[in-house]
């Protein structure tokens, strides 16, 4: 004759041991759900190890997420200990779930492959910013619905009042962290592509500088290049140099700094293909930090390569800086502008000589600059303008110059007038009075 502890278990078997097309119809889905969460409970509780302490009450240990170590945990009725235990399990089970959160690590690190730990560092400066500490990373995947991440972005927008720029910086996390999670299979639709751009009366608008700001007149572009020749003949610091002929060429300032003499050739014209760039190193736990420069084969883009006039003015510019070296004795391998120890000179030292040729002073220990560009990215923007408004070279010509690949990103953004309206108060006549 059967004991009731072998009828129970014999019982447990054929309730495990059901059909799901059986149990489909013969119970309703509370009775199904209740049954399943029972076989879950036991199956939870079967791997852990609950024991009665001398105290009479009844413990266990649970291991500490992202750690060796475990914490104790001490209920007076086994029966809220077990329930506890199953609680936390599903918990951990939930957090488990593939999020935002759960794949951050692993897309970093998959970001500074297939780009570079410059960009990985710019993503992870957004995910800082917007995604850190928000409750939207720890939405598993296979909840998530574009409605909660359009409210969510559309809430970030308005709390850190963000132009379009920075909108389309943050939702871009978003798109790539989609992207590879539905490349390993732990989500089937990219959500955030879904999300329609919202409307521009949204963002805050971008404070749009003024023209004197942007680009150099006639007027202040030779003061600043006659000022730049006496702090050489002061200083002796081939930087003042760098600017001057930057006038005539019209780099990025990490090509400027990275230019060799071997890449000047008897026709006159000198070759743009490399560039600096800052360094990063990553420590132990996967941050990352800035960590000096260095020179790379390239430049921005690939349309960046490109093969450019020296102007007389540009190849007297070199000379004096090459002269200088010779004068010291110094050398670091070919580069043309290096400082009195010889070390090829960084994009701070060109954008810190622009600031003192523009009048910069030290108020609160911020810099600030009135009236004038404030950096190397004036001087490319003048030249560029200068380029067009002369209306003696093709758009395809002027986008080589600067090294773009289409000109539309020319025209939408280095292309400024550098001449006062009423330097066409000829051509206004012949148009109108004619």
């Amino acid at each position: 004759m059967k004991t009731t502890k072998q009828k129970q278990q014999n019982n447990s078997l054929k309730i495990e041991g059901l059909s799901s097309d059986f149990l489909c119809d013969t119970m309703d889905d509370d009775m199904l759900e209740k049954i399943i969460k029972e076989m879950k409970k036991k199956e939870i509780l079967k791997r852990q190890n609950i024991w009665q302490a001398s105290d009479g009450r009844w413990k266990t240990k649970l291991p500490v997420p992202n750690s060796k170590k475990t914490k104790l945990v001490a209920k007076k009725n086994k029966s809220d200990l077990e329930n506890y235990i199953v609680n936390w399990n599903m918990e951990q089970q939930e957090s488990q779930k593939p999020c935002f959160e759960s794949i951050y690590k692993d897309w970093l690190s998959s970001k500074k492959k297939e780009t570079s730990m410059a960009n990985a560092s710019k993503l992870s400066y957004v995910w800082d910013k917007y995604y850190k500490d928000s409750p939207i990373i720890s939405v598993p995947f296979e909840q998530m619905t574009a409605g909660q991440m359009k409210d969510w972005l559309l809430d970030v927008t308005s709390e850190n009042k963000l132009n379009r720029k920075q909108y389309n910086e943050m939702k871009s996390v978003a798109n790539m962290m989609y992207d590879y999670a539905i490349s390993y299979n732990l989500a089937s639709i990219n959500i955030p592509r879904q999300i329609r751009k919202p409307s521009d009366k949204i963002f805050k608008e971008a404070e749009t500088k003024p023209l004197s700001e942007k680009v150099y007149d006639a007027d202040t572009k030779k003061k600043v290049i006659e000022d730049a020749l006496k702090q050489y003949e002061k200083t002796k610091n081939t930087a003042y140099l760098a600017v001057c002929l930057n006038f005539t060429l019209g780099l990025r300032v990490g090509e400027l700094v990275a230019l060799r003499s071997s890449c000047i050739h008897e026709d006159g014209t000198i070759d743009i293909i490399r560039e600096e760039v800052k360094g990063y190193t990553e420590d132990e736990n996967g941050i990352i930090h800035r960590h000096g420069y260095k020179v790379v084969n390239h430049t921005k883009t690939q349309c960046g390569e490109r093969n450019l006039i020296l102007t007389p003015n540009a190849k007297k510019y070199i000379q004096m800086a090459i002269d200088r070296n010779k004068e010291l004795g110094i050398s670091d391998e070919d580069y043309i502008f290096i400082d009195k120890k010889g070390q090829r000179i960084h994009d701070h030292a060109i954008n810190n000589v622009l600031r003192r040729l523009n009048g910069v002073r030290n108020k609160k220990d911020a810099l600030v600059i009135t009236g004038r560009p404030s950096g190397n990215h004036g001087v490319r923007r003048t030249c560029i303008s200068l380029l067009h408004d002369s209306m003696l070279m093709s758009d395809d010509t002027i986008k080589a110059f600067a090294g773009h690949k289409d000109i539309s990103t020319t025209q939408r953004c280095y292309i400024h007038p550098v001449k006062p309206i009423t330097a066409h108060a000829d051509a206004f006549a012949a148009v109108f009075d004619d």
